[in-house]
């Protein structure tokens, strides 16, 4: 019986057989969605506070009617991210709050090829010329979003990431100009392009609020 007992207490204080779990609090992690592709890095600081920096780049091209003109949208989004995602439960889910930093904006380009309305007046191909300008947004973009993420919940060094939320683009700036036309220089046409721009202005007013919808796959070291 004391043999018993000796072997037993010699069980219990030995250590611990290892796990195939990984107790690592950094990771990197590659993704996509309505940011773009996205690189992202994620530092753990305890089971409820993980922190998250990514870089992300998005180019989309499309067609977009302002009264009876045409105009080539080009809407690009890169820059940068920094987050404080919180695990209220302490497990995957989470709630995000931070800021995406750096360009947002989208060119604007039309080549009318029949007469126009521009502001109130209408103007013919070859005083208008090309229409070209960009409707920029706030380089600072607020966020707000909630998610699951088991990048340091699970037991291996992989680990899944949903999330979606939004960030305030704020109001459009739109800088519109005529190139190449006989009238590009002149007041009349000039003073059409700002009431232009005004209309430009409310057709983007949906950007103000961008949908963020993300999935990604990360390593843990």
């Amino acid at each position: 019986m004391a043999r018993s007992i000796c072997i037993l207490a010699a069980a219990l204080a030995a250590p611990a057989p290892v796990l195939a779990q990984t107790d690592g609090n950094f990771a990197l992690g590659l993704g996509g969605g309505t940011v773009g592709g996205s690189l992202e890095a994620q530092y753990r600081f305890n089971d409820q506070v993980t922190v998250r920096a990514t870089g992300n780049v998005l180019s989309i091209s499309e067609e977009a009617d302002v009264d009876d003109i045409t105009y080539e949208g080009d809407l690009e989004f890169s820059g940068a991210g920094g987050f404080i995602d919180y695990h209220p439960f302490s497990n995957s889910f989470f709630i995000s709050g931070g800021a995406y930093f750096g360009d947002k904006s989208i060119g604007l380009a039309a080549e009318p090829n029949e007469p126009v309305t521009i502001g109130d007046t209408t103007f013919t191909p070859d005083q208008v010329g090309r229409l070209e300008g960009d409707a920029s947004f706030d380089d600072l973009a607020p966020f707000l979003g909630l998610g699951y993420d088991n990048t340091f919940t699970g037991d291996g060094h992989w680990g899944f990431r949903i999330m979606a939320g939004a960030a305030l683009f704020g109001a459009a700036d739109v800088d519109l100009r005529s190139v190449g036309g006989t009238f590009s220089d002149d007041p009349a046409l000039l003073a059409e392009i700002e009431e232009e721009e005004a209309r430009i202005e409310d057709d983007v007013e949906d950007f103000q609020l961008y949908p963020i919808l993300t999935l990604g796959l990360n390593y843990r070291f």
